[in-house]
């Protein structure tokens, strides 16, 4: 249930960053959204929310039949739930804009929307749309995914040059790379760890503060020194950024002459980070 609340989460902050940022200055930015605007701006007797959500079903029901429902199902909750907010800030809020500069909008809807995109990806989920159609294209036609994500935007680019001009057409696209930036800097974000490594004498009491104090799982290598040739401990740990200045603090106070060095990490998996031992019992 907590996951099914963050996927809906982050997809309440796609629509909104859509809808109160991008397409409120008639900016395509990609994707089916996009291409929804373009239609409903081409035909004004069309909703916005509804063609979105009509290309949204299309779109799945494609995924069901040439992918299969395993994969389309992992986008149904997220692209029906991106189309429904965009329906219901219609309804109620019809015609809203949060400002009139364009780079303002731009940036403000493009962070939002990559935040969004981001907690949905990261709860094993997928907001569809142009991610189906390019797993459709890459598995009948063997074109890499990277690919058909870019041919897909371009051409809703393209189409949004011939309705709205160049001008925002380029903005559109400036859109698109500022979402794909802040996509995979948020999504790092998420799983971001600060990977510790001490050189000290005094290994033995900064490895107990780090297990009994901090309840820290540690490794201890073995190591030379290139100069002196003796043997020494190295010591490692993985923390969140939140908790390091206080375990530097205290590896600092047992030896103020410990080498320590650190560097940051996107993703860890194992115990104490993706699951707890009890879970294994």
């Amino acid at each position: 249930m907590k996951k099914y609340l963050w996927i809906l989460f982050g997809s309440f902050l796609i629509a909104g960053g859509l809808y109160f940022f991008l397409l409120s200055q008639n900016v395509a930015a990609g994707g089916i959204s996009g291409f929804a605007l373009v239609v409903s701006k081409a035909l004004p007797f069309l909703n916005l929310g509804m063609v979105n959500l009509s290309l949204n079903v299309v779109v799945l029901i494609a995924g069901m039949i040439f992918i299969g429902f395993d994969f389309a199902k992992k986008s149904l909750i997220s692209s029906l739930a991106v189309s429904t907010y965009i329906l219901f800030f219609e309804k109620m809020i019809p015609h809203v804009s949060l400002g009139h500069d364009v780079i303002i909008n731009i940036l403000f809807g493009s962070i939002i929307v990559s935040l969004g995109l981001a907690i949905v990806f990261n709860h094993e989920a997928s907001s569809g749309g142009t991610d189906l159609i390019a797993a459709i294209f890459n598995k009948y036609f063997n074109v890499p995914l990277h690919v058909c994500l870019f041919f897909a935007d371009f051409i809703v680019v393209a189409l949004s040059a011939f309705i709205f001009g160049i001008e925002l057409a380029m903005y559109a696209t400036l859109a698109i790379m500022i979402q794909s930036i802040g996509f995979d800097y948020f999504m790092q974000g998420f799983g971001r760890k600060i990977s510790i490594m001490v050189i000290s004498d005094k290994y033995k009491e900064i490895n107990n503060m780090l297990v009994n104090k901090h309840a820290k799982g540690v490794t201890l290598m073995e190591a030379e020194g290139g100069f002196s040739h003796n043997n020494k401990k190295v010591i490692m740990t993985i923390t969140s950024v939140r908790t390091f200045p206080a375990i530097k603090d205290d590896i600092l106070k047992i030896d103020d002459k410990a080498f320590v060095f650190t560097y940051t990490i996107s993703e860890v998996l194992g115990e104490g980070f993706t699951y707890n031992q009890g879970e294994l019992l």
